[in-house]
């Protein structure tokens, strides 16, 4: 068996070393004086895993490690399949005649990742996995809010591993279905219908596709149709508010009167007490 192979080389596909040790034994079970030999850069058999591989030396498995300079090479003579490596340890060059040759894949990220993720506004990695919020504090979580993850679309993982991503999945949602009201954050854009021109700035712009023109809302001069956001999923990023010609968007919290605020009184302490409306004006 030969661990490691082709997109294997770039990044670790975490449950390669876990079914190459199961196979190991298993075909040590159905022929006992079989000699079964594995070639490996590093040999992952994380948590209970280690298990396994502990069981596979206790069973006669062999294992030989090579390193990035010096890869295994199969090929054929005389008709006869003949497998060629260096082995790190005893820094010494094999040569052996095997009945089979295992090569172990890795699990590849399917090719539509990235565009599925731009349509639901989720990242990828550098690899093609979807990327989670936060690896610690929020691993079933996108970074966009109410979209969740879990599989192996996150990254390769053993069955367990994804029952166990998805209950957690699950439990976030039921958290969400859960209550009557959803409480969102104070930094979220809000539009004055009454300054509004309908000119889509903010709708081009949003990152997040988050503004709407709703018809029932009358903009600047008695134009029908004005902008709205929702403030439950504004996720405060600030870009439609900077686009906006017609500033009829401010930020809450950072609105123009309260930054022009603050930096008067950066500037000019002894003015720091005047009413915004003054400051603004």
């Amino acid at each position: 068996m030969i661990q490691c192979v082709g997109p294997a080389e770039k990044y670790c596909s975490r449950i390669c070393c876990t079914v190459a040790l199961k196979n190991a034994l298993a075909f040590k079970k159905l022929n006992p004086n079989a000699n079964v030999t594995v070639l490996h850069r590093d040999i992952r058999s994380y948590g209970f895993k280690e298990r396994l591989y502990t069981e596979a030396r206790q069973k006669g498995v062999v294992f030989f490690r090579y390193d990035d300079l010096h890869h295994p090479r199969a090929y054929s003579n005389d008709g006869r399949l003949w497998v060629e490596f260096w082995d790190t340890a005893l820094l010494k060059r094999f040569e052996i005649e095997p009945d089979r040759v295992v090569l172990s894949m890795p699990v590849v990220p399917d090719p539509d990742s990235k565009r599925i993720g731009s349509i639901f506004k989720v990242p990828v990695d550098e690899d093609g996995f979807f990327l989670e919020a936060h690896v610690k504090l929020r691993p079933v979580d996108f970074a966009t809010d109410g979209v969740f993850m879990a599989g192996m679309a996150h990254y390769p993982k053993l069955i367990d591993e994804s029952i166990i991503q998805a209950q957690a999945a699950a439990a976030r949602v039921g958290r969400i279905l859960s209550r009557e009201t959803l409480t969102a954050g104070g930094r979220v854009a809000q539009v004055d219908p009454s300054l509004c021109t309908g000119c889509l700035t903010c709708v081009r712009v949003c990152p997040f596709q988050i503004p709407r023109i709703q018809s029932e809302l009358i903009g600047v001069g008695g134009i029908v149709g004005a902008a709205y956001i929702e403030p439950a999923v504004c996720q405060g990023c600030g870009s439609c508010v900077a686009e906006c010609p017609a500033r009829a968007i401010q930020l809450m919290h950072y609105t123009d009167a309260q930054m022009a605020m603050k930096v008067r009184a950066l500037t000019k302490p002894d003015l720091a007490f005047i009413p915004l409306d003054v400051v603004y004006e």
